[in-house]
């Protein structure tokens, strides 16, 4: 191995030492918010969408509640990612399914990571550490979602050890009946 490629993998895994994961503050609501906010308006817009446009300024208030409520809830964790600034986040939030034997579970939702520091391990750190948290709250299960035609979130979720067990799908009853 040359050199430069050996500097380069010393520099990279000195940066990732120094990644911080840890649970997000109302403090933390003006980095996240706005992860939030490419994840709901600039990545899906090449999707479908079952309910026509997004009404920007209502989902915007949406957000900010959800995100503030994930905040302050003890059933719900915001996890962000720093290297310096913030470059990532993960939200989870806890919920009960009555008539299983284990039915305390929880949602992971909105994985964001800055597009500098993607493939460096950050979003598997933010995983593992809403993992651990879920596991010492006693949760025994955890589900997340992601687009079937993102072949990148598809391959990451998989190797998190998450399984497809069912498929969510909708039409447009406007567009049929027009």
């Amino acid at each position: 191995m040359s050199n430069n490629v050996e500097k380069s993998k010393s520099n990279a895994n000195k940066t990732m030492s120094a990644l911080v994961i840890r649970k997000a503050t109302k403090s933390d609501l003006s980095h996240i918010y706005p992860m939030w906010e490419l994840l709901t308006f600039e990545l899906p817009r090449h999707h479908f969408s079952p309910f026509g446009p997004i009404q920007e300024d209502i989902h915007r208030e949406n957000l900010l509640s959800t995100l503030g409520g994930c905040l302050s809830r003890v059933d719900a964790a915001v996890f962000v990612a720093e290297l310096g600034p913030v470059c990532g986040t993960l939200s989870v939030i806890r919920n009960v399914q009555t008539g299983y034997a284990s039915p305390e579970s929880a949602v992971l939702f909105n994985l964001w990571v800055d597009d500098r520091m993607r493939r460096r391990g950050v979003a598997r750190s933010l995983v593992k550490q809403a993992k651990q948290w879920l596991s010492s709250q006693g949760v025994s299960s955890v589900q997340v979602g992601w687009h079937p035609e993102n072949k990148a979130a598809n391959a990451f979720w998989l190797s998190q050890g998450f399984r497809h067990y069912e498929c969510i799908a909708a039409v447009s009853l406007q567009s049929e009946n027009e």
